[in-house]
């Protein structure tokens, strides 16, 4: 009896060892699972992080499957290098390195300098070409080489046109076009008939990406790796310009100077019953004097807020201007787009980088989107995560920043193909009539 005691003594006692041993592997099993439940939600938050710094995997998925978007595109040699990610023809290149293009603006030169070279400051004179992938070109406001020129550029938005009897066959005629269609011709006493303007032009040169010589007025350009090579929240912040100074109690801001454009006045009137929005330029009613002259000078007070509204002018597509690209992308902000279509912005900017009015009912409910985003930084951040992948770069020449329109037309010479080319009336139409690209 006395034994059966002490064997049952030691059972107890080793069964209770092996249950404490138990409990310990359970509980740590438990820790072990909420850690990777906790990690697996901020992979949704954030993207994964990276193992070391050298694995570029996931990034370099992320941009290929950017430019797969994009691959049906209808694009030339140049417009492949800048929209699809294509390395340029090094051989074709070569056959053309040892040419110098001269290059007539015609016309309108002394007016196009100011803006292309001097950035609207005539003390700011630069060479066209400093940042250009190619040098051998020269530009000339001389009209009378109008016959000798290789390439001809003339501005069409005054509705001027030089003598077709002047040139040559192997000129290239461009057409250069800065608005959507329905300003296009903004400029001129009478709007052109197209039956006019038809095989006149070789090259169309627009912020289109199906353009001969596209000159957007900014672009996504994917980086060669990812800045960070940690996603976390505390890392992610530092990739988001002025994020310290941004405010809480104002959300979104617009600058906007023309109050012609009923449908974007009166959408703007609508959210702002449901959202404070801070208006400058010359439709604000308190601060039309606020920012400087528009294009001219950088207005700082577009950094404070989380939001801005890119109400473009006009619903055209591939219609984006410098509203989108320095006032919201550079400012650090996440821009609300009213402009071109929803399918054609995912595929030109970042990914999940914006919000588009078409994705809502009505303002009200953009409006309460808007809040409840601006409610947890987190949640914020989540419209930054391409930073770590891409960039967003201005090439329009306003605010200071560089204009990539010259050194455009001299690389579309040395990169686009020697194929003849002319644009006969149905081609123009979906430059310069809204009909065709404008809702």
């Amino acid at each position: 009896m006395w034994r059966l005691r002490v064997l049952f003594k030691k059972f107890v006692s080793f069964n209770t060892y092996l249950l404490l041993i138990i409990i310990c592997l359970c509980l740590l099993l438990i820790c072990r699972l909420n850690v990777n439940f906790k990690s697996s939600y901020m992979s949704d938050i954030f993207q994964p992080e990276l193992s070391h710094p050298g694995d570029n995997r996931r990034h370099i998925d992320l941009v290929n499957n950017f430019y797969k978007r994009r691959q049906d595109w209808k694009t030339s040699n140049l417009g492949s290098l800048m929209f699809k990610n294509v390395t340029r023809d090094f051989e074709l290149f070569e056959k053309r390195d040892n040419q110098t293009f001269v290059i007539l603006i015609w016309r309108y030169w002394k007016w196009l300098q100011h803006r292309h070279v001097e950035n609207f400051d005539s003390k700011r004179k630069s060479d066209p070409l400093s940042e250009c992938s190619v040098h051998n070109c020269v530009f000339t406001g001389d009209d009378i080489q109008l016959s000798s020129a290789d390439a001809v550029v003339i501005h069409i938005q005054r509705g001027v046109f030089p003598n077709t009897t002047m040139r040559n066959s192997k000129q290239r005629w461009v057409f250069l076009s800065d608005e959507s269609p329905i300003h296009a011709f903004s400029m001129a006493r009478v709007t052109p008939k197209m039956s006019d303007l038809a095989n006149v032009f070789n090259w169309s040169m627009s912020y289109r990406s199906d353009s001969d010589v596209p000159v957007p007025y900014g672009r996504t350009v994917a980086l060669k790796k990812p800045i960070l090579s940690r996603m976390t929240y505390e890392h992610l912040i530092s990739l988001v310009p002025y994020w310290n100074d941004k405010r809480k109690d104002i959300l979104a801001t617009i600058l906007i100077s023309n109050c012609a454009v009923s449908r974007r006045m009166a959408y703007l009137k609508e959210i702002q019953e449901n959202l404070t929005v801070d208006v400058y330029g010359k439709c604000s009613e308190n601060h039309k004097e606020s920012c400087p002259g528009h294009f001219r000078s950088d207005c700082n007070l577009m950094s404070k807020y989380l939001f801005y509204l890119v109400f473009e002018n006009s619903l055209c597509e591939e219609y984006l201007t410098e509203k989108l690209f320095y006032h919201a992308y550079n400012k650090g902000a996440i821009p609300v787009i009213m402009g071109s279509t929803v399918d054609t912005c995912e595929k030109l900017l970042p990914p999940n980088s914006f919000l588009h009015v078409d994705n809502y009912k009505d303002p009200k409910e953009l409006a309460k989107h808007i809040l409840d985003i601006s409610r947890d930084d987190k949640t914020l951040l989540l419209y930054h995560e391409w930073r770590n992948d891409f960039e967003v770069v201005n090439e329009h020449g306003y605010f200071g920043s560089k204009s990539y329109h010259l050194c455009r037309i001299c690389e579309a010479l040395n990169y686009n193909d020697d194929k003849e080319k002319v644009y006969d009336e149905e081609n123009l139409r979906v430059f310069f009539e809204p009909e065709v690209s404008c809702r």
